[in-house]
């Protein structure tokens, strides 16, 4: 903590330190938020198939895996800031070929860059949080992300209604990126090693390779569900509780309204609360109460389903993914956290692209009524890899 009586410089530079990461991750948000509302502009332009959006999509979450799973190995050869400079780098070229794309194929090449550059972003700094900031910072970065995420469709429709183009739109967001590889380039000391948050057992331990494995197996599983379980509710709800159980638009669209409200809550209130729980009792809760909320949304009648359980839903689910971080360098060691952070997000970026589309193949098949017992069987899975995690904890200890 920093004292009123130590010098004005120290104290200017722990808010420069605390601030930064959160801003990457407000600017890491954008894209993400943007590229749906964009679609039909970007389409129009191009005259792109309407399956177009899917072909962005897997193509970003594919660039993001990998980079994402490369970054430990990253990690050991060149320094944190190195690697962040180089993600927003990598984010601001695809982002910035976007407002002079001449033609549709163009569109996936570019975003090859900002999938590739958002997944390096991501582990990187959510492997430095982990390690020297603690769990109430994570929810800080993750409400950050959220934010960002939420500010990007109306960066595009500010820019429709300026300009009545929706290239503006990537140009100031690649431009954000540059501004924020500037600050981490002047500021790239502040991402090396700190007094650190971990405990010293876990900072010195050495995990045998087999048991490594475990370990990040079923941390992965957790982050692939957890992120996908988020990615399903928020996707498909909406459409559930309006054409299958016959819920009004408006009071549907509230309830998507709180979902997302629900999310950003619960990490603000990770970054308030969060040292009051360790991160194994916070993850307890947080997967216990998600699971009592998905049946919860299958079972309970439409509005309350709607109005109670899908807010429920949105805040319990949003502390997962960065309670898997924090809780990653306490499981194995602070030598192995930046790969175990690396597989853990990129299974995340799997299950927040693959599950929903697995999904939507479901309900196409079978009805929107079974997204209930969809999301109900995610969860479970969820929970069983949770206790199954706890208790390869209980042995090792």
């Amino acid at each position: 903590m920093i004292h009123p009586a130590e010098p004005q410089a120290t104290r200017l530079g722990s808010v420069s330190r605390g601030g930064l990461p959160l801003a990457l991750f407000v600017a890491l948000g954008l894209p993400g938020g943007a590229i749906g509302v964009a679609w039909p502009h970007m389409r129009q332009t191009f005259r792109a198939p309407l399956a177009g959006l899917g072909l962005i999509l897997a193509v970003w979450a594919v660039s993001y895996f990998v980079s994402s799973i490369s970054s430990g190995s990253l990690a050991a050869r060149l320094s944190n800031a190195a690697l962040l400079i180089g993600g927003c780098g990598c984010a601001t070229i695809g982002l910035a070929a976007l407002p002079v794309a001449a033609a549709w194929w163009m569109v996936p090449a570019a975003t090859v860059l900002i999938g590739a550059g958002g997944g390096l972003i991501d582990s990187v700094a959510n492997a430095y949080v982990s390690l020297n900031r603690g769990i109430r910072y994570l929810g800080w970065l993750h409400a950050s992300w959220a934010l960002g995420a939420a500010a990007g469709p109306q960066v595009v429709v500010i820019a429709v209604s300026m300009s009545g183009s929706w290239r503006p739109a990537f140009a100031l967001m690649a431009f954000v990126f540059i501004l924020t590889a500037l600050a981490l380039a002047a500021r790239r000391a502040d991402w090396g090693a700190m007094p650190g948050v971990v405990p010293g057992e876990a900072r010195n331990r050495l995990v045998r390779p087999e048991r490594y494995l475990q370990v990040v197996f079923f941390l992965s599983a957790l982050f692939l569900f957890g992120a996908g379980l988020e990615a399903v509710a928020g996707d498909w709800s909406y459409s559930q509780l309006t054409l299958g159980r016959s819920v009004a638009a408006w009071a549907a669209s509230w309830g998507a309204t709180l979902f997302w409200s629900g999310l950003a809550g619960g990490r603000v209130a990770l970054g308030v609360l969060g040292d009051r729980l360790s991160p194994d009792r916070a993850l307890d809760a947080s997967v216990s109460i998600t699971a009592a909320a998905t049946v919860a949304f299958w079972l309970a009648p439409p509005l309350i389903a709607n109005f109670i359980a899908l807010p429920l839903l949105g805040f319990s689910v949003s502390a997962i993914y960065p309670v898997l971080v924090a809780l990653t360098p306490i499981r194995v060691g602070t030598r192995m956290t930046g790969h175990a952070v690396g597989y853990g997000i990129a299974a995340g970026t799997i299950g927040s692209g693959g599950l929903p589309a697995a999904i939507g193949l479901a309900l196409q098949a079978d009805g929107l009524l079974t997204l209930g017992p969809l999301m109900t069987a995610i969860a479970a899975v969820l929970l069983a890899a949770h206790l199954s995690s706890r208790l390869l904890g209980a042995r090792r200890r």
